[in-house]
């Protein structure tokens, strides 16, 4: 299974350097939360997300005050896939992604 050209946009995105922070896979993709209105309290999940959870490619837990999404098995094997074709993800940007170690659901 592969990921469509917005879910690589928006796991790119997720995955990038944030303020001089390397994000990792096992921590998740962090999400805001509905302040107001019929949805207060729950996640907001961009049109990215919601499709990546559809398709079984990334879970939600949204136990903690702020709720992430996660890799799921299949997710997993697809991002590896991506991170491993040097046109869909830059090599140099996404080194610290590329680690095995990073790779991997435990951290």
């Amino acid at each position: 299974m592969t990921f469509t050209p917005a879910e690589r946009d928006y796991i790119c995105r997720a995955l990038d350097m944030f303020f001089s922070t390397l994000p990792t896979v096992a921590e998740g993709f962090q999400l805001r939360v509905w302040r107001g209105g019929p949805q207060a309290g729950q996640p907001k999940l961009p049109p990215a997300a919601k499709s990546l959870l559809e398709r079984g490619l990334m879970r939600l837990d949204a136990t903690s005050r702020m709720p992430r999404l996660f890799f799921t098995d299949p997710g997993l094997a697809a991002l590896r896939m991506m991170m491993a074709d040097r046109r869909l993800a830059n090599p140099e940007k996404f080194a610290h992604v590329r680690q095995p170690r990073r790779l991997s659901a435990d951290g």
